[in-house]
């Protein structure tokens, strides 16, 4: 269920509606939520939301590539930004229902034969892009030429489903998609989601460097309309060519800010929400805004600690796992979600959260605060208690926690961390980096032995997942950042990706989440809170959780 998509604190990928009622002085703030399933959007008639309009949507970054398939746009905020833009063809409910977005799609046919699996996709005849050429099965099939992983060239952020597929072909006619895979898929409503046009991203140039810096060509409710550098901004005007219904909203300004600036930008006017997440100090602060409502829902989304696994000292197992038996799971927790009127509950599944069908807590002995087991973990390994520290042939233990300088979530983390693995004789360096600057020059090239940050969740726990703990190869490790993994963790995930049927998907599933605890290079430490605080007129928008947001419903309220 997470998303192979990252953001500062993390970042990313996106995800029981109520008509609440709100005071117009202080924020509303509706009950806690703890389960993965729900959403408050202040859902709202079009007819009573108002024609026109700005919304100043603040987001972490604006990443340079704004192609959400690239290993450099695999953002949840280039996500959410391009979402605006291009053809999202599936859709997905607050409980997590996936279906075909009509806007896009007239209809979707799934047929098997003789093990072989089929899907045809007929497109809406009024789909287009903003080059006047329509959306046909040549886009279909550029992206799944980039995503299949056979030509290395292409810097795509996830193949998962895309390198199952035999063929994507013309069906009667353009419009007409036929998707044919080499063995059964089960979450394929996942793949071409959002979907790019073959003009731009059918070569490996276009895909790799069509869209830096600019968004070409566009088919949604919003056009590109400007990008400036200096001001951290990119704006979309309404498409008035669009074919569906038309939006609600003149533009959307997505700025990107701080997490310390966007709680006074909010409280000024500058912008017209802000997602306080986890920080209690901006929730404290952004609720009392006057005419603001508060939404909140279970974020799809979780915390974690990724540890190095090909670090020198960290390649080794047995160091890893006393490393996640000498952290306090619950004490951090407790930390992070402190004055947030949320429930502080340990996470025990890389795939799931509590409340969802299948979950289960698979973090056995790994993720049990047991640091006397975590001594004996690090003795068997060869490092000795000498002095105050451990040593191994002389050299000290010391391990690197990397962490954005921007965040105090992540600042807090270290100085429990610290403890927690000093108390067990493992000194730890904390280095603060730019923010923006945390992935593309320490996480992604591997300079680092501890960091933190979030990751997304998506309908789709296969395909969302295998990116993130699928064994590197062929040079190449995806989103795995801790580059760890085991062909029994591949195999227990290809199982779950073939099988049509429930119960068999959440079987292997937990097979395979049992066997990345072992592995002890990514622990989860609890599900993020999603706590959206807003213009009270604010319509169609808020916490989401896992639901589809609707960009062209999304609007303000008449007076």
């Amino acid at each position: 269920m997470l998303a192979p998509t990252r953001s500062r604190p993390l970042l990313a990928a996106s995800t029981v509606l109520g008509v609440l009622l709100f005071s117009a002085c202080s924020a509303h703030d509706e009950t806690s939520q703890d389960t993965a399933t729900a959403d408050s959007m202040n859902s709202t008639e079009r007819s009573e939301i108002s024609a026109g309009g700005t919304l100043k949507w603040p987001v972490e970054d604006i990443t340079e590539n704004l192609n959400s398939h690239h290993v450099d746009g695999g953002s949840v905020d280039t996500a959410r930004i391009v979402s605006s833009m291009m053809p999202v063809i599936m859709k997905v409910d607050p409980a997590g229902k996936v279906s075909p977005n009509s806007d896009y799609l007239s209809d979707v046919k799934v047929a098997q034969d003789s093990g072989r699996q089929t899907v045809t996709y007929k497109i809406n005849q009024k789909a287009k892009w903003t080059d006047g050429r329509a959306v046909s099965y040549r886009d279909f099939q550029a992206l799944w030429r980039a995503s299949n992983g056979k030509n290395p060239s292409y810097g795509v952020a996830s193949k998962a489903g895309y390198e199952l597929i035999s063929s994507v072909s013309r069906g009667v006619d353009d419009r007409e998609v036929i998707v044919s895979f080499a063995r059964p898929f089960g979450e394929w409503q996942s793949l071409f989601n959002p979907l790019y046009p073959s003009s731009v991203i059918g070569t490996e140039q276009g895909f790799n460097k069509g869209y830096v810096e600019k968004i070409p060509v566009t088919a949604g409710p919003f056009n590109f309309s400007a990008l400036d550098a200096t001001a951290r901004t990119l704006t979309v005007t309404r498409n008035p060519d669009w074919w569906g219904e038309r939006a609600m909203l003149d533009r959307i300004i997505f700025r990107a800010l701080e997490e310390s600036v966007a709680e006074s930008a909010f409280a000024n006017g500058e912008i017209d929400f802000v997602n306080v997440g986890a920080n209690a100090s901006a929730y404290s602060h952004v609720k009392q805004v006057k005419n603001s409502q508060v939404r909140r829902a279970g974020a799809p989304n979780f915390r974690h600690f990724t540890f190095n696994g090909q670090g020198e000292i960290l390649q080794d197992v047995r160091v890893r796992r006393a490393l996640a038996r000498a952290i306090n799971r619950e004490v951090v927790a407790k930390s992070a979600l402190q004055g947030l009127d949320q429930t502080a509950t340990t996470l025990g599944n890389h795939f799931l959260f509590p409340g969802q069908q299948g979950y289960q807590d698979n973090a056995g002995d790994i993720g049990e605060f047991d640091p006397e087991g975590a001594k004996r973990e690090l003795d068997a390994a060869g490092w000795k208690m000498d002095g105050n520290g451990r040593k191994k042939g002389g050299v000290p233990l010391e391990l690197r926690f990397v962490i954005p300088s921007d965040l105090q979530e992540a600042a807090n983390e270290g100085k429990l961390l610290k403890d927690m693995l000093a108390s067990v004789g493992i000194s730890l360096r904390i280095q603060s980096v730019p923010g923006a600057q945390l992935f593309d020059k320490y996480i992604i090239p591997g300079d680092y032995d501890i960091t933190a940050f979030n990751w997304f969740g998506s309908a789709f726990p296969v395909t969302a997942n295998q990116p993130i703990y699928a064994a590197p190869k062929d040079g190449s490790n995806q989103l795995n950042f801790a580059r760890v993994g085991s062909p029994k963790i591949d195999a227990a995930l290809n199982r779950a990706s073939a099988s049509l049927d429930s119960e068999t998907t959440l079987r292997e599933i937990n097979t395979a989440d049992s066997l990345v605890w072992q592995e002890a290079a990514v622990i989860p430490l609890y599900q993020s809170p999603q706590i959206v605080v807003s213009k009270e007129s604010l319509a169609n928008f808020g916490a989401n959780g896992f639901a589809s947001v609707n960009y062209q419903d999304i609007g303000f309220t008449k007076p």
